[in-house]
């Protein structure tokens, strides 16, 4: 009788130890998987414009979003030359509903493109030059519908759909030099 008494008191202390230290872990874990949640940017795309310390953040025209060319204007981006990058944006407040859309910024992140084989220049470098090649009338946004490199010519091919007063398509090369 004394024996499983014992045994019993054992198993019941063990049993205690092993559930306290289940718990205290898995809420260890909840709370480290609920801090490292980073919410999904306002908008992803190209910069197409830049005024200052605002940038036009435009989306591709086949980025799955249903939302072909949506556009913002987003203001308080960081220093430094934007146009042709790939970024991400999280707005600090309010959206405001026009065409481009307005927003200010809370963090803008360039998205590393991958380098092309056999081409000199970045994805992001061939934008920005076909860009600084064509200027769009100030009402137009500008939506990339290609961006392409061709290793026999040297060359990338730029498309671009206009939205705004001057509809229609516009394309270009660059040629593959720094």
């Amino acid at each position: 009788m004394m024996k499983m008494r014992w045994m019993l008191g054992m198993f019941m202390v063990l049993s205690l130890c092993l559930s306290g230290c289940g718990l205290s872990e898995t809420e260890e874990v909840d709370q480290k998987e609920v801090e490292a949640e980073v919410p999904d940017p306002d908008i992803s795309g190209f910069v197409m414009d830049q005024d200052e310390d605002s940038i036009l953040v435009v989306t591709p025209m086949d980025d799955g979003s249903g939302e072909e060319g949506r556009a913002m204007w987003v203001a308080g981006a960081p220093k430094g030359l934007w146009v042709g990058k790939q970024v991400e944006v999280w707005v600090d407040g309010d959206i405001a509903e026009s065409y481009p859309e307005q927003a200010t910024a809370e963090k803008v992140q360039e998205l590393e493109m991958s380098e092309v084989e056999g081409a000199d220049l970045k994805a992001s470098e061939a934008l920005s030059t076909a860009l600084s090649e064509k200027e769009p009338e100030k009402s137009d946004v500008l939506i990339v519908s290609l961006l392409s490199f061709d290793k026999e010519s040297d060359q990338w091919t730029v498309e671009l759909d206009r939205r705004g007063t001057n509809q229609g398509e516009w394309k270009t090369t660059v040629k593959d030099k720094k």
